[in-house]
């Protein structure tokens, strides 16, 4: 039974409608959660450096700033050549300041365990580590210079697993991309090659009509639509 042409109207239309949420259907998952995951690192990033810069300006931390930088990537030569034990000042800053350093470090892994759960065993692992070096150098088994170098180190492996980690991450999400884009676009090929045979076979449905003329002559001229 054919269609009429409401109905393959009505039809197309949705089919068009289709479409467009699919093409402009706007973006991925993919894309969403790495939008997600970016905001929210972001947040968390500035969040820990506010904690951090807070636990290191503070008053009860004036007799270590001398020894390191808030970054412990700019360090001098003279901190890293350092061969002076903690002073027993220096020691009771360093308990003073450690609660207020494992704030911020608990505040970083809860963030992320929303929005990058992958990255939080290696942070928690170098945060231990540090802890193991507090621990070491409070007992004066270490100088200065020892101290602030081994920090220094670790800091730079963690950038560099979370580097590594975050192209992983992102690798992952492209993949992902991509095979909703090609899920997308086989979902179009099939929505418009069933609408083609939709057409072929509204055609051979379609009612013939046969209009003829006498011409005379015993001439009949027929037409058929």
């Amino acid at each position: 039974m054919g269609h009429s042409p409401f109905t393959r109207a009505c039809r197309n239309a949705a089919l068009a409608i289709l479409a467009v949420e699919l093409l402009a259907g706007c973006t991925t998952a993919a894309q969403r959660q790495y939008q997600a995951m970016a905001t929210g690192n972001q947040a968390i990033l500035a969040q820990i450096k506010s904690c951090v810069t807070d636990a290191y300006n503070a008053p009860e931390s004036a007799s270590l700033r001398p020894h390191f930088p808030l970054d412990l990537r700019d360090l001098t030569l003279a901190q890293m050549s350092d061969q002076s034990s903690p002073t027993k000042q220096e020691v009771d800053a360093v308990l003073t300041m450690h609660p207020r350093i494992q704030t911020c470090r608990k505040t970083a892994l809860d963030g992320l365990l929303n929005t990058a759960p992958s990255v939080v065993p290696m942070l928690a692992r170098t945060f231990a580590e540090a802890d193991d070096d507090a621990i070491t150098f409070v007992q004066r088994k270490r100088s200065w210079g020892e101290h602030v170098r081994r920090g220094r180190d670790r800091a730079l492996a963690m950038q560099a697993g979370l580097q590594v980690e975050g192209q992983r991450i992102v690798a992952g999400l492209e993949q992902s991309h991509q095979a909703e884009l090609a899920r997308r676009q086989a979902a179009l090929n099939a929505m418009a090659q069933w609408a083609q045979t939709q057409q072929v076979i509204s055609a051979m449905n379609r009612p013939v009509t046969t209009n003829c003329m006498n011409l005379g002559s015993g001439i009949v001229n027929c037409v058929s639509q």
